[in-house]
């Protein structure tokens, strides 16, 4: 589907522009990483076409790159649920598939390009990567995982997949961690880069079905519309903010980073404020902020219209 919609709409897009690009598709894990070390020494941007996975991965081989960490990195949303396309672009369930490459598109062409923060994550054993979006560990993401499986029912498959979630987990089913020096029996974790720091979101546990559907499954109903990101903060506030948290699991089981499942072990998240170049829209930035790339001849409504033109949508 990525490899299609690419092709499909982005490309031609890009091309519309008049910016020299190569398209590289990637085969296998860590097919990024190998690739940066042949990247031309002219490269001004690297530009991104997939989902959450794919961005996570390619922020941590430039990251680990230190010749290439400074690159500008543009992101065209194509996979399930583009959490940081969500923080880019507000909530991207709003809009058309065709509607969002578009604006992805757009800032890439316009060359505006912000500094975000993000968060570095350090195994006791292992290596370090860098996530763009969040980190959640519990029975959150497991019940948010199910809603696609009902997608056959409509607006009733958020309730549809709560049911069955809830009906098919043993119960409790909640996780033990230590987290910043304190053991806690939670239902959840969720932690997020924000421009104030490592956002942090404990949900307590849940003992029994009944429970659950009343504390957690009835929210992720409510915000069945709403990002990715807003369902695993079940859309509450969060409890502060931080510069760095330890987590040391004690029960076992499989964090989730930008969508990639890794087996829970120590860890040590640092935020990373204004770490990475990411091409965003021209109304997030300052008002003296300079465009990267040399003027267009035509106004970005007029290319917009152009591209569209030229695919055929009205």
């Amino acid at each position: 589907v990525s490899t299609q919609s690419t092709g499909k709409f982005a490309v031609p897009m890009l091309s519309c522009s008049g910016v020299n690009f190569v398209v590289v598709p990637t085969s296998y894990e860590g097919h990024v990483s190998s690739l940066l070390k042949y990247l031309p020494a002219n490269t001004e941007a690297v530009v991104v076409a997939g989902g959450d996975g794919m961005l996570q991965d390619t922020v941590t081989a430039l990251l680990r790159n230190t010749k290439h960490k400074d690159l500008p990195v543009g992101f065209i949303p194509l996979g399930t649920h583009n959490t940081f396309s969500s923080r880019i672009l507000g909530n991207v369930n709003s809009l058309t598939h065709v509607d969002t490459i578009c604006q992805s598109v757009s800032n890439i062409v316009q060359g505006n390009v912000k500094r975000v923060p993000i968060m570095e994550i350090s195994p006791a054993q292992g290596n370090t990567i860098f996530a763009t979006s969040y980190l959640t560990w519990g029975s959150v993401k497991a019940a948010i995982d199910f809603i696609p499986k009902f997608w056959w029912l409509g607006g009733l498959q958020t309730a549809a997949a709560m049911l069955r979630y809830s009906a098919s987990t043993v119960w409790p089913c909640n996780i033990t961690a230590v987290i910043n020096g304190r053991e806690e029996v939670l239902t959840n974790i969720t932690i997020i880069p924000r421009e104030e720091g490592l956002a942090l979101w404990r949900e307590p546990a849940v003992e029994q079905r009944s429970q659950f559907l009343q504390q957690i499954g009835s929210k992720i109903i409510q915000n069945r519309h709403s990002s990715l990101l807003d369902k695993l903060t079940l859309d509450q506030n969060c409890e502060g903010y931080h510069e760095e948290i330890n987590v040391v699991p004690v029960s076992a089981g499989k964090f989730f980073v930008d969508g990639e499942a890794v087996d829970s072990r120590t860890i040590k998240i640092k935020y990373l404020a204004e770490s990475l170049s990411m091409f965003v829209p021209s109304s997030t930035l300052p008002a003296q902020t300079v465009s990267i790339l040399p003027e267009t001849p035509r106004s970005v409504q007029s290319f917009m219209r152009s591209c569209y033109d030229f695919l055929g949508i009205s």
